[in-house]
């Protein structure tokens, strides 16, 4: 390359560059993921971005020498590091372990589209300065910055087309006078809940029930604008926060009829801080109903009656054996699945069974009982529904019977719903094997509810595999100081890890859940 021609240079140079912009924005698919899970908030992300920094800074380090080889050579040795750190970050990506993929919605196209222009403009930057590689090499090795810089310069156009696709989904449910909308929301529960009061409800009408994940703002805009058919009667909206307003915002265009709330209890505690900033968060959908709505809450939690006593609109309570507008009696709850007696206040009554597990499943029959009820159904109907209950995926389901039973509990990150699937665990014959990382997004009290994990592990479970040490030192030491055997608890870092353990320690006949993260199953 000694004495290129500058014509040559330049346009050589012009396909590393833009070779090199490629590259950069494939790597930077790992902190797209993260900004994407964090639901686009800079405030969430900024604690994913010293990930993979060591990696991305020595390899940085090692490629902008090419700064002093020339501007031909450099050329070159910028070509091989763009590949490197496309190979690297690709590898970071696939070890990541986290519970929803990526999804190439048309927001991550746009924002990957921002991160190749800022890449390009750089490299054309350096490209039109002569040796100066190492620039180029010290952007990559900021490519978690990279990333969030991306995202505040597209935020005035997202900002754009959010509106308009609310707009749009405003203008179609304005045109459906005669649909009715019931909103679910709560801290954990309201995705069974949801396909529970489905399945009941679609033993008189016709339907709109959203995919699990579609719980967000843009989630329920999407199924206005793409599922919502002409024939639909009923639309149900499962709403989801993070922050205070979220649900408000999805109730603003949405206008529910009818609302449930299904717990409250410490999720998110990250980012609403306290358990009463996560009432009143779920309480936005009781203040959006109409003064003729109606609202359900269950019985024997704090803050649903709390919630049930400040409603405006008509309420309804439901229980377990405690009275109210509609409550079972005469449970039994077994590894096969439930049976009960469903009471109404008028005096009436029906047997119901079930294939879902856990007295929690019959709270969450309850609510979309109740919701069914008040909207007409009658008990045998109701009966009829409940009969047809599958299990949700990745919720308390029952994925293989041999050689070990195991519950795939996989999308559970509240400590409520741990404490749930514990209780199921243990109506199952001994051995029982829990595997899990423990929760995240606790913030401040994140500490605690892992030691309070272990404590209730060590009540129902004869041995625990803990992925990830640091994470789950605190779930060993309740285990510990609550009579677990030293020799029953085992710490793994990778998911490989405890596959391959469960495997050595397991045996035929035992049950083994997985809580709390969805690519343990993969090895099933």
């Amino acid at each position: 390359m000694i004495g290129m021609d500058s014509t040559v240079y330049y346009i050589l140079g012009g396909a590393v560059v833009l070779l090199h912009a490629a590259a950069l924005s494939f790597a930077a698919r790992y902190f797209l993921h993260m900004l994407q899970l964090e639901s686009y908030y800079l405030a969430q992300y900024k604690h994913h971005m010293a990930d993979c920094l060591p990696a991305l800074a020595a390899l940085s380090a090692l490629f902008s020498l090419g700064h002093f080889a020339g501007r031909e050579w450099g050329l070159a040795v910028l070509a091989v590091y763009s590949l490197a750190l496309a190979a690297v970050m690709n590898g970071a990506h696939r070890r990541s372990n986290v519970k929803k993929p990526l999804v190439y919605t048309a927001r991550i196209k746009r924002q990957t589209a921002v991160l190749a222009m800022l890449a390009a403009g750089a490299g054309a930057a350096v490209l039109l300065c002569g040796r100066n590689t190492v620039w180029l090499c010290v952007s990559a090795a900021l490519l978690s910055s990279l990333t969030a810089l991306s995202a505040v310069i597209a935020k005035p156009v997202e900002w754009c087309v959010r509106q308009w696709y609310i707009s749009d989904a405003k203008k179609i449910l304005a045109a459906r006078p005669d649909l009715k909308i019931i909103g679910i929301t709560g801290s954990y529960g309201k995705t069974s809940t949801k396909f529970i009061l489905s399945t009941i409800l679609s033993e008189k009408y016709s339907v709109q029930t959203p995919p699990s994940s579609y719980n967000t703002t843009m989630g329920v805009v999407r199924v206005i604008r793409e599922r919502l058919q002409q024939d639909d009667q009923v639309l149900i909206c499962e709403m989801g926060a993070r922050h205070k307003g979220d649900i408000a915002e999805i109730c603003r265009f949405v206008r529910p009829h009818m609302g449930i709330i299904t717990s409250i209890g410490p999720q998110h505690l990250e980012t609403f801080g306290d358990i009463e900033t996560v009432m009143n968060s779920k309480f936005e959908l009781i203040e959006a109903l109409p003064q003729d709505g109606m609202a359900f809450f269950p019985k024997g939690n704090e803050y649903t009656e709390r919630m049930y006593e400040r409603a405006k609109c008509r309420k309804f309570l439901v229980s377990a054996g405690q009275g109210g507008y509609l409550w079972a009696e005469e449970m039994s709850v077994t590894p096969k699945g439930s049976r009960f007696t469903l009471k109404t206040e008028a005096g009436e009554s029906v047997l119901c069974e079930t294939v879902l597990l856990g007295l929690h499943n019959i709270q969450n029959i309850l609510l979309s009982a109740a919701c069914a009820y008040a909207m007409g159904l009658t008990l045998r109907q109701i009966a009829r529904g409940i009969a047809k209950l599958r299990p949700v995926e990745h919720r308390l389901q029952i994925v293989a019977s041999q050689p070990m039973t195991v519950i795939d509990d996989a999308f559970n990150s509240s400590p409520n719903g741990a404490k749930a699937a514990l209780e199921v665990l243990a109506s199952f014959p001994a051995d029982r094997i829990i595997v899990t990382p423990g929760f995240v997004e606790l913030g401040a009290e994140q500490e605690k509810y892992q030691y309070e994990l272990g404590r209730e592990i060590a009540q129902r479970c004869e041995k625990a595999v803990l992925v990830g040490e640091r994470r789950t030192e605190a779930i060993r030491k309740g285990f510990l100081e609550s009579g677990g055997d030293a020799s029953a608890v085992f710490t793994v870092e990778t998911l490989e890890e405890a596959s391959a353990l469960l495997a050595k320690i397991g045996k035929a006949g035992d049950t083994v859940l997985f809580e709390n993260d969805l690519r343990f199953l993969e090895q099933f």
